[in-house]
């Protein structure tokens, strides 16, 4: 991303996610009796993710500072809820708002619980890879 700081976080495990399960969240449901209507779908996504970071047990790094998991989705649903029309998919949400700072140009991080860093960016796409996998399964909540 141009403008980012933040360089020193390690390079993002595909298998690092901000809950367990996706049936841990209660939007995972929703998404799965409305995935036909695309539209509908991806705002459900959305709110998918933002719980996800809710419900996380992981450390977030927003410019410098360290904040839970309920803190960090407060604050980027507020960035949302701003973005209005121009975030339309769930990737526009996670490049477009979830991802970095519009002030300071630094990317939001995440700290696992060994203390090393990684962008949100990349476990956001994570976590909206592995609900769309779920959801294409039309899963059996073995997950």
């Amino acid at each position: 991303m141009i403008g980012c700081k933040n360089s020193f976080a390690e390079k993002t495990p595909s298998d690092l996610f901000l809950i367990s399960s996706v049936h841990e969240n209660p939007l995972f449901a929703i998404a799965l009796r409305n995935k036909e209507n695309k539209a509908y779908l991806e705002k459900v996504e959305i709110q998918y993710l933002i719980e996800a970071v809710r419900k996380s047990s992981l450390t977030f790094i927003r410019n410098g500072e360290n904040h839970k998991g309920a803190e960090a989705a407060a604050h980027i649903l507020r960035k949302y809820l701003q973005a209005g029309g121009r975030v339309q998919t769930a990737r526009d949400f996670i490049e477009g708002v979830a991802s970095q700072s519009f002030l300071t140009g630094n990317r939001y991080l995440v700290m696992s619980s060994e203390g090393k860093t990684y962008p949100v960016r990349d476990v956001l796409y994570n976590e909206l890879e592995r609900l769309e996998q779920s959801l294409s399964r039309n899963t059996s909540f073995r997950e």
